[in-house]
């Protein structure tokens, strides 16, 4: 029997920040229950059957991952290491966000195939999806990092406070002050910390959603609920790898301009391989990055749509060389997007309805029934926050 691990749901909430939950590729509950009612198992990840499940393990109720055996200064892939099955419907999509360089999750055999945001697990009852890591030993480091898995519901239940297939509305009655930013002046790879208060100035809980921003594009949030009368401080702690000026800030809050110093690397081209997509489809967004020093350099690229960060990867540029990193974006919506890769425009994205016809067929009245679109379903998000570890053994 594989080890496992189980994710719980209590399907009578539509958010839920589960800070509990510390985890690395490390978990520290082998079962997470969120109440002690009406508790439903949903999401099961269990080390894989095949030869690289030897890298995960669970142990005293921990998921983890075993390197070990990982090659010095090299990329590898190790197909299959875990798996993730998923045991109701209303799960529409997982995908795994994560900040750490060298790291990616992909689908079964295929290293392309990334999961993140842009490109999430859309399973079904029953879908079991085996999850491959690929780690680039050139610039992934040892240390306590963290990653979430997020996994998205199609829920109309009612909830709390709120009517049937809605979310909790935001308010205006949350004021935030006192921002303040740790320094003004960094090294570049240094991490700046911006902080802000919120306070809940009505009669009610509410929420909010504290956005930090670097000249302008929202690059990490976080959600606050408070009761009335309740204040809370906010941090965000932001790396800065790219030399130059910056405006950071919380946006409603307060900025403030921070120059950061060290060597030079530049993106000298940006752009969208195919503007003109139907909805459902992918496009490339690719960036070429140049290193005019003599010594290699580390850089995170960040691509943003309409102004918030969708997507990043850590890359290594070597001395006087380039680089140039490609990233695969999925547009649902239709609608023209506009597209950036740390701040550098690499063009719009035009999304159209995809056309659909047929032509000389007769559809019989079962056949025309399954043509008509479902009744739309409000959306529950689960975020799972994991604390995870990562450990190269020596």
């Amino acid at each position: 029997m594989p080890d496992r691990v189980q994710f719980y749901y209590m399907k009578a909430s539509r958010y839920l920040l589960v800070a509990a939950l510390l985890v690395s590729l490390i978990v520290p509950t082998a079962a997470l229950t969120m109440s002690a009612d009406d508790v439903t198992e949903d999401v099961i990840l269990e080390s894989e059957d095949a030869a690289n499940g030897q890298y995960a393990a669970v142990e005293n109720g921990e998921l983890g991952l075993d390197l070990e055996a990982l090659n010095d200064r090299s990329v590898t892939r190790a197909d299959d290491v875990f798996r993730i099955t998923v045991t109701d419907d209303a799960v529409e999509r997982i995908w795994i966000d994560h900040d750490v360089p060298g790291l990616t999750f992909y689908r079964n055999d295929q290293p392309t195939a990334t999961i993140s945001e842009a490109s999430p697990l859309e399973p079904s009852a029953g879908t079991v999806a085996r999850i491959g890591v690929a780690v680039d030993t050139h610039i992934a480091r040892s240390g306590t990092e963290t990653f979430t898995i997020t996994v998205q519901y199609a829920d109309g239940e009612p909830m709390p406070g709120g009517s049937s297939g809605s979310s909790p509305a935001e308010s205006t009655a949350i004021d935030g002050s006192a921002f303040e930013l740790s320094s003004t002046t960094v090294e570049a790879g240094e991490t700046v910390t911006a902080t802000a208060t919120y306070r809940n100035t009505g009669d009610t809980t509410t929420s909010a959603t504290a956005v930090l921003t670097v000249d302008g594009t929202v690059v990490d949030r976080r959600m606050i609920t408070l009761g009335p009368g309740e204040s809370q401080p906010v941090t965000f702690e932001r790396p800065m790898e790219w030399p130059g000026t910056y405006d950071v800030g919380i946006k409603g809050v307060g900025s403030a301009s921070v120059t950061v110093n060290g060597p030079a690397a530049d993106i000298v081209t940006a752009t969208v391989v195919d503007p003109d997509i139907t909805v459902g489809e992918s496009t490339t967004i690719e960036a070429t990055v140049e290193n005019p020093t003599d010594e290699r350099v580390t850089r995170t690229l960040e691509v943003a749509v309409d102004g918030i960060v969708v997507d990043s990867r850590a890359v290594s540029i070597p001395a006087n060389g380039e680089r140039t990193v490609t990233f695969e974006r999925r547009f649902d919506e239709p609608g023209t997007y506009e597209t950036a890769v740390n701040g550098v425009s690499a063009g719009t994205v035009s999304v159209e309805r995809a056309a659909f016809s047929i032509r000389d067929r007769e559809l019989s009245p079962a056949t025309t029934a399954a043509l008509a679109p479902p009744a739309t379903a409000g959306l529950l998000v689960l975020v799972l926050a994991a604390n995870r570890r990562w450990a190269f053994f020596r």
